[in-house]
């Protein structure tokens, strides 16, 4: 970004409390516009003139002697000058250099001049110009006079001073002013009617010469009237505006008192009485101006005190009254910035502080600047000091002692990393600066930075009311951490950072209020540990509270929402849990305690096993508030403490289903163990030829006191409890066992489909268990198929495709189970290794319904074949579904119209042998 640009985006992004001053400016500016013009007009209209002689010309100077050319012409390129300076966007532009350019050569001309008027050079300038335009014959004589020549000079040499800064511009705008005063003296010499050939130094000065010379010097005195010593007369205080007013009317009275005095006044003997009482009239105007600058100025100081002294009260009132009602950090930052800068009138107001036990500070709050610009002057202002030591900012934080820059132009103890900072600063009209630090007891929390439009604006009387402000803020913010940690032990328990009693109540209403539409049920589970007072008494409390923190720490894993996890006294943990129904929130409130303290706990050098007593109360049926939930699970936790039961429902019956299911898990596992699974075959049949193409393998549960278990009843169980992965590994080896077993047998062997679940695909080790699988084929072609349903397929579309081309390159051929009843995506279906679709048992019923059903498998058979899939109808059970099916060229078909699961041998019964290949199906 340019510097231009950036300073004007700056100067943007600050308010400055000077909308009255600025008007004043605006209005000098426009003057000075004025004066450039009429200068440029009037040295344009008498060049004219001179060449062309107009009637106009002639007329409106007939009474006076005509301007000389050359001094036309200076005019003219003063005029021009102070145009530019005034126009030019900055000192660096083209303008600016272009305004300088004709500054130095009005200087140039005015010195020759000057020098040929009283050393008698001959420079031949004067004489050039003016046969350049005179149209006369008579061109020759005195071309500028010397007080022409050196008012000329000054304002040259005014204008070229003015563009630079200090003491520099100080002189340019006193020689403004000297030029000025003489262009009045010689204006006033002309109306008191002096003999002007009588005063050799203005002998040939025109009346039009002096009154264009008084603009011109006007113009140039007010060029740059916000700054230099001429700004002090467009201050905003009282002062200021009495001085204008006081100056203006210095200068229209004296000279009419002198007029008045001319009347009695005698002749002296070199010049009249006239030209002595405008001498009287203009010195007398000099000396009382210069009185009401020094008082103007002086006043200026004492408003100026006394407004930066109201501005700081104001700013303390603010703020005070702000710290009475914020309770955050953050708000008590922004808001003080904000009333600094708008009750205040500081231009610009920001906060640092440190967080975290981190030595860098970081912006808090800002008001009335530029974040951007902000940061990096954050991070120049914490550059290293003089000598490696600290920055301006840090010496704050370090020493608790606050930092005064009186002026951004130049600070001595600043690095030149901090000095662009503050130059950078002073370029957006900022002048001074302060850094507080925010003391809190004996720490410092951060640093508040007021900035301020005028130099040396942070004296003594204003740093004792800011110390007092940083103070107030630096107890506010102590007043708030200790607020937000009371708030905080109100709510939470300081040993384990879990929240207490008290919030958990709050949370288990929101839950249960939450639940009502839905249905679902929430239970509230205590989990008390056994014997802890034991563990207090062997290892310590220490050692205790390790524990607990330990087992929160689990605990807040476990659940499925941590925030629902509490400590609500010594040695109880509580959680709420939803659910959609009974027997799922059940085994949800069992492996809630049983996984967190199902591994040892670290008690100082000892690892200790510890046990949990749980109870459990279920909302709507135990309670409809939280608080009488609370006591029905403690009431179920006090008769399992004395029943000394693992774990126990308020309700009794929940308590019979869970202890069944719990009774049927043991069961499972030892099932598993001792062989009491195994696999029944199902038929998919090829409409085509009406023989056994392949097979699904089903799982089947015999248990020994309950005869065959319904599938339903315990692969989900078998599922939530994580048990599937060894289920579902006995399956793939059982399948290539019984395969392996229909070749000995002399059969024509078909491939076997075997489900796979979701906590199977998902296992890191799912291919090594397939490989160990089909290891059982040996030298014979892998034969083994695998079903997953559909919305299990689009679960880790990524993972899942990679898992699946890996077991195809093994052979294994992929089929999606039940679809049409997820949300599967055509794209992933298209890009995923599937070799076959199963069509869901659902739309297989709804064809013999209508049309509708039947153009819904049609267009399911159609896609699949699209992207040359086989199409597998599930659950077809009669002739007519096999009709429709067969019309819809579907490849096979499965179900009880063929044949129903059977076991090993009632399937090898099916297969043809390996000799014969014409054999047809038995019906089932």
């Amino acid at each position: 970004m340019p510097a231009a640009l950036f300073e004007v985006n700056i100067c943007f992004g600050i308010r400055m409390p000077m909308i009255r001053v600025m008007s004043l400016l605006a209005g000098q500016r426009r003057f000075t516009l004025w004066a450039a013009a009429i200068c440029v007009l009037a040295g344009v209209f008498v060049l004219a003139g001179h060449r062309f002689e107009p009637m106009a010309v002639q007329v409106g100077l007939s009474a006076q002697p005509l301007m000389r050319a050359l001094t036309a012409l200076c005019f003219v390129i003063a005029g021009l000058s102070l145009l530019l300076y005034q126009v030019a966007p900055a000192r660096a532009s083209s303008r600016a250099t272009l305004a300088c350019v004709l500054a130095v050569i009005l200087t140039a001309l005015a010195s020759a001049m000057l020098g040929q008027d009283l050393l008698g050079w001959d420079t031949g300038i004067g004489d050039a110009v003016e046969r350049t335009v005179w149209s006369g014959t008579d061109g020759s004589g005195e071309l500028m006079s010397g007080a022409a020549a050196l008012v000329f000079m000054l304002i040259g040499s005014a204008m070229v001073l003015m563009q630079q800064q200090g003491r520099a511009l100080w002189l340019g705008q006193s020689l403004a002013a000297t030029a000025f005063l003489l262009s009045l003296l010689a204006l006033l010499a002309y109306l008191f009617g002096a003999d002007i050939d009588r005063v050799v130094p203005f002998s040939s000065m025109t009346f039009h010469t002096a009154g264009v010379f008084l603009v011109l010097g006007a113009g140039a005195l007010t060029l740059r009237g916000g700054q230099g010593w001429i700004s002090e007369f467009f201050q905003d205080t009282p002062s200021a505006r009495s001085g204008r007013r006081y100056l203006v009317s210095t200068i229209v009275a004296l000279p009419l008192m002198a007029q008045l005095r001319i009347i009695g006044q005698r002749e002296l003997d070199w010049y009249d009485t006239y030209f002595g009482v405008a001498i009287l009239s203009v010195g007398s105007i000099a000396v009382l101006a210069f009185l009401n600058w020094t008082a103007v100025r002086m006043g200026n100081v004492a408003d100026r005190q006394l407004e930066n002294l109201l501005r700081v009260n104001r700013t303390l009132s603010g703020i005070n009254t702000l710290i009475v009602r914020v309770r955050e950090k953050d708000e008590l930052f922004r808001e003080s910035c904000r009333v600094a800068v708008e009750s205040g009138g500081f231009p610009w107001v920001w906060i640092a502080t440190t967080e975290g036990g981190s030595p860098q500070l970081r912006l808090q709050a800002s008001h009335g600047g530029n974040d951007a610009l902000m940061a990096d002057a954050l991070q120049l202002l914490q550059a290293h000091g003089v000598d490696g030591g600290p920055g301006l900012l840090r010496q704050v934080m370090q020493s608790g002692a606050p930092a005064i820059v009186p002026s951004l132009r130049q600070h001595p103890a600043a690095t030149d990393g901090e000095h662009r900072s503050l130059r950078l600063l002073h370029r957006t009209g900022l002048r001074s600066l302060v850094l507080l630090p925010l003391r809190d007891g004996g720490r410092v929390a951060g640093v508040m930075a007021l900035h301020s439009e005028y130099s040396r604006f942070f004296d003594t009387q204003e740093m004792v009311l800011l110390d007092e402000l940083a103070g107030d803020i630096g107890f506010a913010i102590g007043h708030i951490e200790k607020d937000a940690t009371l708030d905080y032990l109100a709510c939470y328990d300081p040993l384990t950072g879990l929240p207490n009693r008290t919030l958990f109540m709050e949370r288990l209403g929101r839950l249960m209020q939450a639940s009502g539409p839905q249905n679902r049920a929430v239970a509230l589970v205590l989990g008390n540990i056994q014997r802890f007072r034991m563990i207090n008494e062997t290892f310590g409390r220490q050692a205790g509270d390790d524990l607990l923190r330990q087992l929160a720490t689990r605990l807040g894993a476990a659940a499925a929402l941590s925030e629902h996890v509490s400590r609500i006294n010594a040695d109880t943990f509580a959680c709420c849990v939803a659910g959609e129904d009974m027997e799922s929130l059940g085994h949800q409130i069992q492996s809630l305690f049983g996984a967190a303290v199902s591994r040892p706990f670290q008690c100082g050098e000892q690892s200790v096993m510890v046990e949990v007593t749980v109870a459990a109360a279920v909302h709507p049926p135990d309670g409809a508030d939280g608080e009488t939930l609370m006591a029905n699970a403690e009431t179920a936790l006090r008769k399992a403490k004395t029943t000394q039961s693992p774990f126990m429902y308020y309700e009794a019956a929940m308590n019979a289903r869970v202890a069944e299911t719990l009774r049927l898990e043991h069961r499972l596992r030892a099932a598993l163990a001792q062989g009491h699974l195994e696999l029944h075959y199902q038929p998919k049949v090829d409409f085509a030829d009406q023989q056994v193409h392949s097979v699904e393998a089903l799982m089947r549960w015999r248990d020994p006191e309950r005869g065959l278990v319904p599938p339903g009843q315990f692969i989900p169980l078998m599922e939530e409890i994580g048990l599937i992965r060894q289920a579902g590994a006995w399956a793939l080896h059982q399948a290539v066992t019984d395969m392996e077993r229909w070749r000995a047998m002399g059969l024509q062997v078909p491939r076997c489909a075997v489900n796979v679940s979701a906590v199977q695909l998902r296992s890191k080790d799912f291919v090594d268990t397939v490989l160990h699988a089909i290891g059982g084929f040996g030298d014979q072609v892998c034969q083994l198929d695998i079903e997953i349903t559909e919305s299990l397929l689009m679960q880790d579309v990524v993972q899942t495709r990679r898992v699946l081309q890996t077991l195809q390159g093994l052979g294994v051929h992929v089929s999606v189970d039940d679809f049409g009843t997820g949300y599967s995506s055509l794209a992933y279906l298209a890009r995923l290794p599937i070799n076959a679709l199963k069509i869901d048992r659902s739309f297989i019923v709804e064809m013999e319904q209508g049309p509708q059903g039947e153009t819904i498998v049609g267009s399911i058979i159609s896609l699949a074949h699209a992207l040359r899939l086989v199409v597998i109808a599930e659950g077809v059970e009669t002739e007519a579904q096999a009709s429709i099916l067969r019309g819809l060229k579907c490849d096979l078909m499965q179900g009880y119209l063929f044949s129903k699961p059977v076991p090993f041998d009632a399937m090898a019964d099916m297969l043809p042998r390996a000799a014969s290949a014409n054999t047809v199906v038995p019906s089932a």
